[in-house]
């Protein structure tokens, strides 16, 4: 299985030629067009998981249901698209390297990815991107979307980092991180606009965007803030 990242980073697609019998797992809507011998069903959750597994997606900021594109003949194609303006961001998985996506980065997977809803702990209860994190683990390959573009910052051990967290889509697990103040005093996180940031701690890579999703509302912001 190949693919291939066109028109970024405004505009990104993501195009996979898959042989007889592979299959591609995304987020449902995502389809932009793909040729006549792929077959195209919806799951609950992850793949083979259960209804369980979409509750929690959509904890974790995804849909309850995916998509899986099978490709009942060789020679298909099947392209993917996000549904913001923004680059896709490919993070190859092995045994030595898995990676936590925040709320709404996953876009699709393929090869045997292992995706697990993550409970963010106390720490991550004020985030301005929930209380879950999406791990990914095993083999093959997941992809993220952004908003924007995509900035990679490699941590040595011990080396802080601080970002607002809207602005975070994928970190190596190796990475600590924790919700801490931006600012000294209470007039200054008022006046500043930067009351509570992430601070991430490495070893690892973590991948930011340049642009942050705007809300629906604060209502929507609540509800993000609590689930």
């Amino acid at each position: 299985m190949e693919y291939r990242i066109n028109h970024n980073p405004m505009f990104s697609i993501l195009e996979i030629d898959l042989d007889q019998a592979e299959t591609v797992v995304a987020q449902p809507d995502s389809m932009l067009s793909m040729t006549g011998s792929i077959q195209l069903k919806a799951a609950m959750g992850r793949r083979g998981a259960g209804k369980l597994s979409g509750f929690k997606s959509m904890l974790g900021g995804e849909n309850f249901f995916t998509a899986e594109f099978s490709a009942k003949k060789p020679g298909q194609t099947l392209t993917l698209a996000p549904d913001t303006y923004g680059d896709i961001l490919p993070l190859p998985l092995d045994h030595q390297e898995s990676f936590y996506l925040t709320r709404g980065s996953y876009l699709a997977n393929i090869g045997e990815c292992d995706l697990q809803i993550k409970y963010g702990g106390i720490k991550g209860v004020m985030s301005k991107k929930g209380l879950f994190l999406l791990h990914a683990s095993g083999t093959g390959t997941v992809f993220c979307q952004s908003y924007g573009a995509l900035i990679q910052r490699d941590l040595v051990a011990g080396e802080k980092f601080y970002v607002d967290n809207r602005f975070v889509v994928a970190f190596t697990d190796t990475i600590e991180y924790q919700l801490v103040k931006a600012t000294d005093t209470l007039k200054d996180s008022l006046f500043s606009g930067e009351g509570l940031v992430n601070r991430y701690t490495g070893p690892g890579r973590l991948f930011y965007q340049t642009r942050a999703k705007p809300s629906g509302g604060w209502l929507t912001q609540l509800f993000q803030a609590a689930f």
